[in-house]
């Protein structure tokens, strides 16, 4: 049989990445109440094909024993990642007795009962990844949204993650895990929409009702399904759903008079600012707060990379900041170093300071403005970030005070 050049340039490759792959394995033991957790450290090289060359790797994988024997889990535990092993492990130590909750994609509670190991379903799914958030953590609201993700480091091997602070464990948005009974409640178990509302990312409750009983989530309108003249006046609403009733209904608002540019901006400030909950006799009920006028528009500051965004803006923000700046820093025009136009970064005027280099960019067709770093800047050194923040506080200081209101555009 003569072997095609293709598959004999595979054979070779086949041979030299079983060679080259040097595995070796760390074992440790991390004992919790009468289970022991075995974390399994893998790593070596392979060869990449999107690299072209060989790299090195770490998997971690779990087992659970129980008097020395493996606690073995359902098929459907690998049927989604085609992976025999746990991809995290975590204590709950809100339960009555030692509890884990252990799993990749799907999820499942491991506890005695009677003696004997019972490895009980939280979520079974084959198409996302899995999530875990407690819901009162916060002082009754809820916690970070975590994705459950399969570990690579080798410091982790002799620590076990501890899920703690709370008693209401939202697992995957679709269960809500009672941790001190154990007790399990699916919802929305389909994803359905509300009211033609589905869930944007960023994922995970954003509020939890004083009852216990309604989670507030995100809410987008799925415009791909309705015709133009039927599209609501806001494309955001929060969907507030009963997971004891396995109900929701969405609470609509205009997103200027909210002062929201987007998804992201719904915090849990800005939900206290504009939200509130009224005592109903079949339980609580969210409501638009009465504001007697709209707050002031403000910005936008990200402080992993320190861009402060003003949005939506009319033009005339652009020599309005520049006065600020002015007034603020000393900068005049002899600072500006470049000025110019592109259709993807619109307006960008370069201010230099010493041995720093700002840009202020204008985009009128998108009606934002930003301030930040010098495009082609090496990174965000102190001296930047300080200056960043110092003028980002004080325009924020002048908008609260209603100062340069009339350049936000409608």
């Amino acid at each position: 049989m003569i072997l095609s050049i293709t598959a004999l340039i595979m054979l070779v490759l086949y041979l030299f990445m079983r060679n080259q792959d040097k595995k070796s394995h760390v074992e440790k033991d991390i004992a919790y109440g009468p289970f022991t957790i075995r974390v399994t450290a893998m790593t070596g090289k392979s060869f990449n094909m999107n690299y072209g060359k060989m790299v090195s790797y770490t998997n971690l994988a779990y087992s659970i024993l129980h008097e020395g024997k493996p606690v073995e889990f359902p098929g459907e535990l690998q049927t989604n990642t085609g992976l025999p092993f746990l991809w995290r492990v975590y204590a709950l130590p809100g339960a009555p007795d030692p509890t884990l909750l252990a799993g990749s994609q799907s999820l499942y509670l491991v506890y005695l009962k009677n003696g004997v190991p019972v490895v009980e379903p939280v979520l079974e799914q084959h198409h996302d990844f899995a999530s875990v958030q407690f819901l009162d953590s916060e002082n009754g609201q809820p916690g970070q949204f975590t994705e459950v993700f399969s570990k690579s480091e080798t410091d982790e091997l002799e620590k076990l993650d501890t899920l703690a602070g709370g008693r209401l464990l939202m697992v995957g948005e679709h269960v809500v895990l009672d941790v001190e009974t154990r007790a399990i409640r699916p919802f929305n178990a389909q994803n359905s929409a509300v009211e033609n509302y589905s869930f944007p990312s960023p994922h995970g409750a954003l509020a939890f009702s004083p009852d216990r009983r309604s989670i507030v989530f995100r809410g987008e309108f799925q415009s791909w399904n309705t015709p133009d003249d039927q599209l609501p006046e806001s494309e955001h609403a929060l969907i507030v759903y009963d997971f004891e009733k396995d109900s929701g209904y969405a609470v609509k608002f205009k997103d200027k008079e909210l002062r929201l540019t987007n998804v992201g901006d719904m915090t849990p400030e800005w939900f206290a600012k504009f939200f509130e909950w009224e005592k109903m006799v079949n339980g609580d009920v969210l409501r638009l707060r009465k504001l007697d006028k709209a707050p002031y528009w403000s910005g936008r500051f990200d402080l992993r990379d320190y861009y402060y965004t003003l949005y939506p803006v009319k033009a005339s923000m652009l020599p309005a900041f520049l006065d600020f700046l002015e007034r603020e820093m000393g900068w005049t025009k002899a600072n500006i170093v470049e000025d110019k136009f592109h259709e993807y970064t619109g307006r960008r005027l370069t201010i230099a300071s010493g041995e720093q280099k700002y840009d202020v960019c204008l985009k009128e067709d998108e009606q934002s403005l930003t301030f930040s770093r010098y495009l082609y800047a090496s990174e965000n050194s102190p001296e930047y970030q300080k200056t960043v923040k110092k003028i980002v506080d004080s325009f924020e200081a002048e908008l609260a005070l209603g100062k340069h209101q009339e350049h936000f555009a409608e």
